[in-house]
């Protein structure tokens, strides 16, 4: 009976010690493969903080959109239970991650990776995974030769921010671009949208469904004007923590292949008795002494034509004021912190008027006060003295 008490305590205890090796080994290799997804969110963060930023903040502004089944594309996998999208889950994650420059300070501590896991996780996803196509940061003296590609004729205001949509060469999509542009040739044209369609646009390209204009027949609505296309781009709250800001607004430039059965070129009715029916004509501008400038408007039939080379950023809080220091900022800040929080600042002052009313009516600190000013004045009189 010892005997094989023995031998069950000895099997026992080896199937214990197998159980363990497994979990630490199971540990290890999560650990092991989230130091790699570390070193990989280092340098990207390290290569184009900017871009990094803007990337992330625009699938902050898709996954907070109701309309996040068309906005949010692709969605995040590890977020897909049963084929069914865990929206809370994935705004909890999001609400959790803090400031990009954080992270990257967090990234140091190897031993605290397992506790970030999910954020790493989802960061990885999005700005290493989704790696085409890949943002690069504008310098700002590059932005007027950038601007000047679609040969705008109305004054319009300048981004803030320019970013550099680029694919690789071997990409199925710049493969078939080559293709199609091939005996043709091409032209740039802007395009806006709301803030939170622009991560489906910037991993997927222009997509009809996305235009909701059809006055001119169905087809992505583009043209050489930035002015004619900033009121289309209606500024949205992308992500607090941003060092871009939280408010910010897109308009795409598109490089066009010149292709006739794919593109329909239209020109605005004139103010002076014309019809309601548009005209169609190839002409990018017409100028008109009498009339002044007559812009033009592409609808492109054939998404495969219309290809995002640039983004352009503005942003209504161009520095977060988590970055600022100065008293002045600092003032601003908090006006604009009780601006917000109307209701809370009325209560804090009723409270406050309680409080002092309170504090007056009482025996012992009016004591105490006027003991206070004996003190202060036989002081004074000291000094004097």
């Amino acid at each position: 009976m010892d005997r094989e008490f023995d031998g069950l305590s000895d099997t026992g205890t080896n199937c214990n010690i197998a159980t363990n090796s497994d979990t630490l080994s199971e540990n290890q290799a999560k650990l092991d493969t989230l130091e790699k997804k570390a070193v990989h969110l280092r340098l990207v963060l390290e290569k184009d903080f900017k871009a990094a930023d803007v990337k992330w903040s625009l699938f902050v502004a898709a996954a907070f959109s109701f309309r996040y089944e068309s906005c949010l594309r692709p969605f995040p996998p590890v977020f897909i239970k049963n084929g069914i999208k865990d929206m809370d889950e994935l705004l909890s994650v999001i609400t959790d991650v803090p400031a990009l420059d954080l992270v990257l300070q967090q990234l140091d501590n190897l031993d605290n990776l397992a506790n970030i896991s999910d954020i790493l996780d989802l960061l990885f996803y999005v700005l290493v995974r989704l790696k085409e196509p890949c943002l690069k940061t504008v310098p700002p003296e590059a932005h007027e030769a950038i601007l000047m590609n679609t040969n705008s004729l109305l004054p319009a205001p300048k981004p803030q921010y320019i970013f550099q949509c680029v694919s690789s060469n071997n990409s199925n999509s710049e493969l078939k671009w080559r293709e199609l542009s091939k005996d043709h040739k091409v032209f740039y044209a802007y395009y806006g949208n709301r803030l939170e369609n622009f991560f489906t646009i910037l991993n997927f390209g222009l997509q009809q469904h996305l235009n909701k204009t059809t006055l001119m027949g169905s087809g992505v609505y583009l043209t050489p004007e930035l002015s004619i296309s900033l009121p289309y781009s209606h500024v949205g709250f992308g992500w607090g923590a941003s060092c871009l800001g939280g408010h910010l607004s897109c308009v795409a430039m598109c490089e066009v292949i010149d292709a006739p059965e794919g593109i329909n070129y239209q020109k605005p009715v004139s103010n002076e008795g014309d019809s309601g029916r548009y005209e169609e004509e190839k002409n990018k501008m017409i100028v008109d002494q009498n009339l002044g400038s007559r812009l033009v408007h592409y609808v492109v039939t054939n998404c495969d034509l219309i290809k995002v080379r640039y983004l352009l950023v503005y942003a209504k809080q161009p520095t977060s004021m988590r970055f600022s220091s100065s008293s002045s900022n600092r003032d601003a800040g908090l006006r604009q912190w009780f601006a917000r929080h109307k209701l809370f600042s009325i209560l804090l002052g009723y409270g406050l008027m309680l409080a002092t009313i309170g504090f007056a009516n009482n025996q012992p600190i009016q004591y105490y006060y006027k003991f206070l000013l004996k003190k202060l004045d036989v002081a004074i009189s000291n000094a004097k003295m």
